[in-house]
């Protein structure tokens, strides 16, 4: 594999400072794998090629002239609900096809300031919810990558792309990259603004990035919260966590023995862990949040249901008509439940550093679902920075992912939790279809 397909993010802006390295070259070498890899990947919806390479060749004349940016050259891919101009934002939605976006979404518009190139538009289950997207695992095509997020995370596992954006408004960055054994980084509810990102619910939407490292997220994510400098997150002094027994009871046997292993290491390191319970029960977090979902999708789609119902999947149709079915009443109370345990976990998150536990429930499942999204709702709908670790591979070589979780609005030291968790245990290879 070309190693210019490996370069860690904050590498490759200093490799054009250095002239040892072309933006030109390095988006061919990036349209190359994809390629390559695409027909049995299937990430991408739609890759703008000719783009990518006109704005490769600017970038380098602005870089001869001798200013290179933060993410200067480093390609991206946009899931498909995030409008990039002259793209349409399909979304697996065949009303909208044939509508391109008029600008780009505010996030597309500062990863142009900082320098990234488009390569293109990835793959989303409909709309972002649960009906599949075509996108097979790298890992093992029969298996899901997880959604909604889909492309996204299958791009950054199958080197076409070291940094993708996706969103989740239950488990959809997070769930896809433990599936496809990258990072995945959501960080605090409202961190970045989500115009001209197609909303599934509008109180629970947040954005996330893709990377093969804590230190490309690290970096990727302070670049775009324009931090004056360009401090990166790296490994610090051993932690205190607690590790979630909630969710290891929920986990298949195989994940519950990798988190105690996972666990195990970081003692070792030196890491102070103690095993601990959620305060309040997991299932009526997951109440909450599914009845908040599920209202915020009814009254977002009633209108396009009524007017195209046969374009809507199956998962979808079912989760927007049963949310229109909600009386008010309910949803008024799931909303005031969430403030109240949001401020009961904020209190619970405050004695550690990060909690830890399983991303999902089990690895990949088979390409008829999306996956389990309990392990990861929970704090979508608290709002917390979440961040998936690939951490090991099952015994049929699929990857297994450890969540760290801290409190709202602590996003960069999650960052520096997670590189002290991230060098202690072991790196995956590629995937096969990588």
């Amino acid at each position: 594999m070309n190693q210019l397909l490996h370069l860690p993010l904050r590498e490759i802006p200093a490799r054009i400072r250095q002239r040892q390295l072309s933006v030109s070259d390095l988006i061919q070498a990036t349209l190359q794998q994809i390629e390559r890899t695409e027909p049995d990947v299937q990430a991408w919806v739609e890759i703008d090629r000719d783009g990518a390479l006109r704005e490769a060749e600017r970038l380098d004349r602005l870089a001869a002239r001798g200013t290179v940016l933060p993410l200067h050259g480093v390609p991206v891919g946009l899931k498909d609900v995030i409008d990039v101009a002259g793209l349409p934002t399909r979304a697996g939605f065949a009303p909208l096809a044939d509508h391109p976006a008029q600008a780009d979404a505010a996030i597309v518009a500062r990863l142009r300031e900082l320098g990234a190139v488009v390569l293109g538009k990835t793959h989303t289950t409909q709309l972002a919810f649960a009906d599949p997207a075509p996108t097979r695992n790298p890992w093992a095509p029969d298996r899901t990558p997880g959604g909604s997020s889909s492309g996204s995370a299958a791009a950054v596992a199958a080197r076409q792309s070291p940094l993708t954006v996706g969103t989740q408004t239950a488990g959809s960055v997070v769930r896809p990259a433990a599936y496809c054994g990258v990072v995945g980084f959501k960080p605090s509810l409202d961190w970045f603004p989500l115009d001209g990102v197609i909303p599934l619910a509008w109180s629970l939407d947040h954005l996330g990035i893709f990377t093969r490292s804590v230190e490309d997220a690290a970096y990727a994510y302070v670049a775009l919260c324009a931090h004056q400098r360009l401090e990166v997150p790296l490994a610090t002094e051993p932690p205190r966590l607690f590790l979630l027994v909630d969710f290891l009871e929920l986990a298949e046997p195989e994940v519950a023995a990798h988190l105690q292993d996972v666990a195990r290491r970081f003692r070792e390191a030196g890491a102070r862990i103690e095993e601990r319970r959620l305060p309040v029960d997991v299932h009526l977090l997951l109440a909450v949040h599914h009845v908040i979902m599920l209202s915020e999708m009814g009254a977002l789609h009633q209108q396009m249901l009524e007017r195209v119902p046969d374009a809507y999947g199956p998962r979808l149709r079912s989760a927007v008509e049963v949310g229109q079915l909600v009386p008010a009443g309910a949803l008024l109370h799931a909303r005031r439940l969430r403030r109240r345990l949001s401020t009961l976990l904020d209190s619970f998150l405050s004695q550690v550093n990060a909690v830890i536990l399983p991303t999902a429930s089990g690895p990949a499942p088979d390409r008829s679902t999306t996956g389990d999204r309990r392990f990861q709702a929970v704090w979508t709908l608290l709002g917390t920075p979440a961040l998936s670790l690939p951490s090991g591979l099952t015994h049929d070589g699929l990857p297994l992912a450890t969540q760290l979780v801290a409190r709202f609005g602590h996003d960069r030291h999650l960052l520096h939790v997670a590189a002290w968790c991230e060098r202690i245990l072991p790196s995956l290879p590629p995937p096969p279809l990588a």
